[in-house]
């Protein structure tokens, strides 16, 4: 948990070094190139479309074309009391790093530059999404930890539940050992027992046969004696 908390304070004060920092550029918008303002954000570009879409929103009907956002009559009071032909591209060239342009064109052809009156407010505005995308992001991130914690308590009850099943069917294996020897030792007795009155009988049929042998032995000294008479 503090490694997270100390990876979403490293992300918040990489981000802060980015947002600080609003430059002058130009993009190409069809076939014309126009002159505006942009920054950088450590922050995935699927993220950024979504956010800077919903933020511009507010200020009237966006038209989105792939990477592009534009809004042809801004309501942006703070930037010119006139509306506003808003032209906006969100890139990235690089994972997790996206860049966001935006031009301000106030009429006839008339872009607000670093050195206009009214770049306070473009300023102000950029910075505003700074915060609102930055925000989010926390979101995303604790959201994130969240359902990495989810998963390892699944895992980690999902694996209790395997021990618990294989204790359950430990003691059953048990008592149906316990059972059989306890089974094999009223066997094993009946047996013993068996086997000495098996003894017995050897023994007696023993002395049976032995009385039978001189009983057949004495008949035939009879027959024989008799025979000589």
């Amino acid at each position: 948990m503090k490694k997270s908390v100390l990876v979403i304070a490293l992300l918040i004060l990489g981000q802060l070094s980015f947002a600080q920092t609003i430059l002058s550029g130009s993009e190409v918008f069809g076939k014309d190139r126009k002159e505006g303002f942009y920054m950088t954000l450590n922050i995935d570009k699927k993220y950024i479309e979504k956010d800077w879409s919903l933020f511009i929103s507010k200020y009237g009907g966006v038209a989105q074309s792939r990477e592009v956002f534009n809004i042809t009559a801004a309501n942006l009071p703070d930037i010119s009391p006139d509306p506003i032909n808003l032209m906006t591209k969100v890139t990235s060239d690089q994972k997790s790093k996206t860049k966001i342009f935006a031009s301000f064109d106030t009429g006839g052809g008339n872009m607000v530059s670093q050195n206009s009156k009214n770049f306070d407010g473009v300023e102000n505005l950029l910075k505003d999404f700074y915060a609102f995308a930055m925000q989010n992001e926390d979101v995303r991130l604790a959201e994130r930890d969240a359902e990495e914690s989810q998963k390892n308590l699944d895992r980690v009850t999902k694996t209790g539940e395997k021990i618990a099943r294989e204790i359950e069917k430990n003691k059953r294996e048990k008592e149906k050992l316990l059972k059989e020897i306890e089974e094999n030792k009223v066997d094993l007795e009946k047996l013993l027992k068996d086997q000495t009155t098996n003894k017995q009988d050897q023994e007696n049929a023993k002395i049976a046969l032995d009385e039978k042998t001189k009983a057949v032995s004495v008949v035939k000294t009879r027959i024989k004696l008799s025979n000589e008479n």
